[in-house]
């Protein structure tokens, strides 16, 4: 018999996560998922395939850009289909449609970029296991080509290594992972965060020195997205990492002033200083496509009123210092900082 106690308590809502289909993706979803039903709520997952998904023989600034992964998430909780959806803060937009929210930013995984070199490649090179990459160093490995679809990363190795060729890329991590041992490219780029989620460490990876290798905004972060209106939002929120949501407003607050989508080269990383603690340190760069670019580094105590907004601005104001209007020109974007 249930106790007149328990029949009196409403049942915690249940969930539907829309999902991308890809192994990545359903981690992802899984991850979050678990933290949603520790809070005592059921949770089922569901998977759209996206454009960005189904397209795969061009570059996603050719299509239409990032928001391709997420165009049909948005449409299954307009329609009710889905409560709400979990990405890659990278694959996300500057801005969202104004009917939806970043309902919470989970803690954030590693923000580096690595460098998979291939199987019979690796053992010529030299290479310390796991040693960190830093430009000089890659110079030194002799000509190579790099697979990526990013104009980010395509361009910085145009920028200081141009005995570098790139080709680009697409699909899954295991399908590119394939397709590096398969082909005859020397090495893969990837986020680190893609390995870690889905403990890969079979590989030849080094870690892309970040205070050179510049990430993109909100790499290494997963978002959850809600309609405003949604019944899980205020579930959701309660999985937000307040440290990594300021650094990723910050990141993501400069890419928009730029004008920035995908099709623009750029990097911006906000984070603890490791060498002085209770400060943040943020770089950013943005590039044009022939390895031109404007980069700045500011710094600002943690604590300081309006941080976010200040160092913003200061980032906003070295890039202007530093040459950004004239790269923003080369790149077709009509602003100007």
């Amino acid at each position: 018999m249930i106790p007149s106690s328990a029949r009196n308590q409403p049942e915690s809502p249940s969930f539907i996560l829309a999902s991308r289909g890809s192994t990545l993706a359903l981690w992802q979803a899984n991850f979050v998922a678990d933290k949603v039903r520790s809070l005592g709520h059921g949770v089922e997952i569901k998977t759209w395939k996206t454009t960005g998904d189904i397209v795969q023989d061009r570059f996603l600034h050719e299509i239409g850009g990032k928001g391709l992964f997420i165009k049909e998430l948005e449409e299954a909780m307009a329609q009710g289909a889905a409560h709400f959806a979990v990405h890659s803060l990278k694959d996300m937009p500057a801005k969202i449609p104004s009917r939806f929210a970043l309902a919470a930013v989970l803690k954030r995984h590693q923000s580096a970029d690595v460098i998979i070199f291939k199987n019979n490649v690796w053992p010529k090179l030299g290479l310390t296991p796991g040693c960190m990459i830093n430009a000089n160093l890659l110079k030194t490995l002799g000509p190579m080509t790099v697979a990526t679809s990013s104009l980010r990363r395509q361009s910085l190795l145009a920028a200081d290594c141009p005995n570098i060729k790139t080709v680009p890329i697409r699909g899954n991590v295991d399908t590119r992972l394939k397709k590096l041992e398969a082909g005859d490219w020397h090495a893969l780029i990837l986020a680190e965060a893609s390995l870690e989620r889905l403990s890969i460490n079979d590989v030849h990876a080094h870690r892309l020195d970040p205070c050179w290798f510049i990430p993109c905004a909100g790499q290494g972060a997963l978002a959850i997205e809600t309609l405003k209106a949604s019944s899980a939002f205020d579930t959701v929120s309660q999985l937000e990492c307040p440290e990594t949501r300021r650094a990723i407003n910050i990141e993501r607050a400069v890419l928009a002033r730029l004008g920035g989508d995908c099709t623009m080269p750029f990097g911006c990383l906000v984070a603890s200083d490791s060498q002085s603690p209770g400060t943040l340190i943020a770089r950013a760069i943005v590039l044009a496509n022939d390895g031109c670019s404007a980069s700045a580094i500011c710094s600002m105590n943690i604590n300081t009123p309006n941080v976010e907004i200040l160092l913003e601005d200061a980032l906003i104001d070295e890039l202007r210092k530093n040459g950004a209007n004239n790269i923003l020109e080369k790149l077709g974007i009509n602003i100007r900082i």
